[in-house]
């Protein structure tokens, strides 16, 4: 086990004590009427592949309301690349250097979102993937929910349609990329049932003496691509714009790549894939759309806090790639999106911020004190100010290295020894490194000390996979 920093074996401390050792005591927060309500909705493998973020392909009208109505964070940051080290990360508000994938199996007395919300007098729901969605509820903290709602306790009214695979035959190379699901009803659906569940939740379930922090994680645009007929008849092949690959890009070192080199599809296929997932995205925004929809019905969203984001990005076409495991641009920035009642509408942030800092800003939000040993900021004050600056860089660690991105940089060191550097002024898509550069030599030091401050030295290691399958 890697050491760990004395302040995290404090957090440990910290969460065995009693609640009131933990916090000042309730009458010093604002009173039950006085705390707004949350509700925080978790996508899975979205990436910032919705209209309000540019993308002309996307059908995301609630998304794109949603933004109108509050603030777009354009950098936010994820820090894992596939969905359990990072929700493991924003659930415990820890980075991922000591935040690993099985943590809270390891350390279950560790202080968790869901179990501080509850104790400052929040009535707390989690329905769908939150923390990651095992069976055996191995990843969830059972302290932290009132209400908790599995993957095996959505039942589905209506018998969904079989999946249609997609592949390709590469020779040694033959793999499914995914599966389409295209169903008649939403109630064919996990998702569609799992909005159904919170809004039972809000309908019948909801304490009015406590102020409720509802958590509904999405499986969509998660694969196998499951939308309805509806949804997928919004999508036409011909508007996707197709990933390409320069001849002179620059080469990843072994195991930075789920799929090497690549998988390469056709044209046509690519089209099938991409109208896939969009398709996925488009239903996930409907049940977006249900739950903002109930908040405003209710007479609940002048009081209610919305936080919508995913845990990582996702490939369509880099490279070769479809899926998430590296450590770039696509995989690590998510889409994130609050709104606040009484807060500026219709802004865009441009400063960094992680997913691990939405515990603090939470916190924040609520106006209780937050755990003094979480590695996150709140990023309350951008909310309030959206001009307001956010972080210096954004991390993250992954199976066989980690990153440090910028304003304008991003440097990729692995345990084989190799980086990358990429310049986004020129170069977006992150396809050439300017690693080798004579003239980047002072901005290596920089970056590499920022990435030293984070996480410490880097062990050295043979190529590795570039992440475990680890969902």
């Amino acid at each position: 086990m890697p050491s760990l920093p004395p302040r995290f074996f404090a957090f440990l401390v910290l969460a065995t004590l009693p609640a009131a050792a933990q916090t000042p005591p309730l009458a010093q927060e604002p009173a039950a009427k006085d705390r707004p309500n949350f509700l925080f909705i978790v996508a899975d493998d979205l990436a910032t592949r919705l209209g309000c973020y540019g993308d002309p392909a996307a059908v995301s009208p609630n998304l794109d309301r949603l933004a109108r109505e509050g603030l777009l964070f354009e950098r936010a940051y994820c820090q894992g690349v596939v969905c359990t080290p990072s929700r493991t990360s924003f659930m415990l508000g820890l980075n991922n250097k000591h935040a690993k994938p099985n943590h809270f199996i390891k350390h279950p007395e560790t202080m968790t979102l869901g179990r501080w919300m509850r104790t400052h007098g929040y009535q707390t729901c989690s329905i769908g993937k939150l923390d990651h969605d095992d069976p055996k509820d191995a990843y969830v903290d059972p302290k932290g929910w009132d209400v908790r709602v599995k993957r095996e306790d959505i039942k589905l009214p209506v018998k969904p349609k079989q999946l249609t695979p997609i592949h390709e035959d590469l020779g040694l190379q033959r793999k499914n990329i995914s599966f389409i699901g295209v169903q008649d009803t939403a109630e064919a659906t996990t998702d569609g049932m799992r909005a159904e569940r919170a809004l039972q939740f809000l309908k019948t379930e909801r304490d009015p003496s406590k102020p409720f922090f509802l958590a509904v994680g999405f499986h969509s645009p998660h694969v196998p691509w499951d939308s309805t007929r509806e949804c997928t008849d919004k999508h036409h092949k011909t508007e996707f714009a197709l990933e390409k690959t320069p001849a002179t890009v620059t080469p990843l070192p072994p195991g930075s790549l789920m799929h090497e080199p690549g998988l390469e599809l056709s044209a046509p296929l690519q089209r099938t894939a991409q109208k896939g997932y969009y398709a996925a995205v488009t239903f996930l925004d409907q049940q977006v759309g249900r739950l903002l929809d109930a908040l405003d019905q209710m007479g609940l969203g002048k009081n209610t806090v919305v936080v919508f984001t995913s845990d990582h990005g996702y490939h369509l076409g880099w490279r070769g790639q479809w899926c998430k495991h590296s450590l770039d641009e696509q995989v690590l920035r998510v889409p994130l999106i609050v709104r606040k009642p009484g807060a500026p509408t219709g802004q865009r942030a441009k400063g960094f911020v992680e997913l691990l800092d939405l515990f603090p800003s939470f916190c924040g939000f609520a106006q209780i004190p937050a755990p003094d040993t979480l590695d996150g900021r709140s990023f309350v004050p951008m909310v309030l100010d959206p001009s307001a600056p956010g972080k210096e860089a954004a991390f993250c660690w992954s199976g066989n290295g980690r990153t440090v991105r910028t304003s304008r940089w991003r440097l990729v060191e692995r345990t084989d020894g190799s980086r990358e550097l990429y310049d986004h002024e020129s170069d977006p898509q992150e396809f050439f490194s300017v690693a080798d550069a004579p003239k980047n030599t002072a901005v290596l030091g920089e970056l590499h000390s920022l990435l030293e401050k984070e996480f410490g030295p880097l062990p050295r290691k043979s190529a590795q996979p570039a992440a475990a399958k680890s969902e």
